[in-house]
Order: structure tokens, then C-alpha cells, then sequence
């Protein structure tokens, strides 16, 4: 799968800002995908089993990326307020609201370097009286990126 895709968004909306990891749902790259794999075992399995191996990759590739397309998690930052809020989402209902703190500070956010599948990945926490795991970044330009987002954009 692709590195590189947006697995994390950034936006504005008045003075809320938004970081969600709603992973967009793309057709194209399910048709990149499936094709491809279909030519690939064609070529090296035979036609017969190049179709049956294509149908579950389409299957569990559609499956997979439509999942995480449903499911996602929001952080809102109030400027005006001052609230840290986590929403779980499904199909862009809110199910669950967690109010993280009333009182928000920038230099509480933390990064925890995590060692998954041979790759460093960096767990982004906000501490109060306990710690609150928000969003694991994939590289250290994306942390870079939503800590200097975090510490000049947001004045509360």
C-alpha cells in the first residue's frame, strides 16, 4: 500500500481546528490495485488462478479501505473555549465524544517513538492526569509537521 497517502487531515473551521484520520475512500486506487494483481498472476499462476486471486484481493482490499473509511476519530481544538475534544465516528455520526481537557496547552502534547514492522512510528499523547493517545504519525516530517501546526497556529 501507499506510504505517502493522507492518513491524517489538518483543517480550520472558524476557531476550531480539526485533525482527523479519516483515510478517503478511492476508487482509482482499487481498480490500480486489482488490476494489477490480476495481470501479475496471470502472468505468473495462469488465467485460472489469476482471476481467483484478483476477486479476494478486490474483495478484502474493498473491504479493508471501505472500514477504515467508516470508522474514524476527530480531535477538536476550541480556541475559543479552550477544549480538547476526541470523537469516534461512524459515517460521519458522532458515537462517542471524549472531553480530553477544558483547559488546553500546546507544550502537553508529546511524541513517543514506536518500533512496529521494522519502521519508526511516533504516538502523538496529550498528558493530563493520565495520557490520552490521539494518532500515530508514520514519520518524523508528518510529527514534525502537526507539532509546529500545534504550537504556532493554535493560541488559546
Amino acid at each position: 500500500m501507499n506510504n505517502q497517502e493522507g492518513y491524517f487531515r489538518i483543517s480550520k473551521n472558524g476557531h476550531i481546528h480539526t485533525l482527523s484520520d479519516r483515510i478517503p475512500f478511492n476508487w482509482k486506487e482499487l481498480v490500480i490495485w486489482t488490476s494489477t494483481s490480476f495481470l501479475l498472476l496471470i502472468f505468473f499462476g495462469g488465467f485460472l488462478a489469476g482471476i481467483l486471486i484478483s476477486i479476494l484481493t478486490l474483495i478484502g482490499y474493498t473491504l479493508f479501505r471501505f472500514a477504515s473509511w467508516i470508522y474514524y476519530s476527530e480531535i477538536e481544538i476550541d480556541e475559543k473555549s479552550g477544549k480538547l475534544v476526541r470523537l469516534k465516528k461512524i459515517l460521519n455520526k458522532t458515537q462517542k465524544v471524549d472531553l480530553i481537557t477544558d483547559k488546553f496547552d500546546p507544550s502537553r502534547f508529546e511524541f513517543t517513538e514506536l518500533n512496529r514492522s521494522g519502521n519508526t512510528k511516533f504516538l502523538m499523547i496529550y498528558r493530563t492526569h493520565k495520557n490520552h493517545e490521539l494518532l500515530i504519525f508514520k514519520n518524523e516530517v508528518d510529527k514534525e509537521f502537526v507539532k509546529k501546526y500545534l504550537m504556532e497556529k493554535i493560541t488559546v
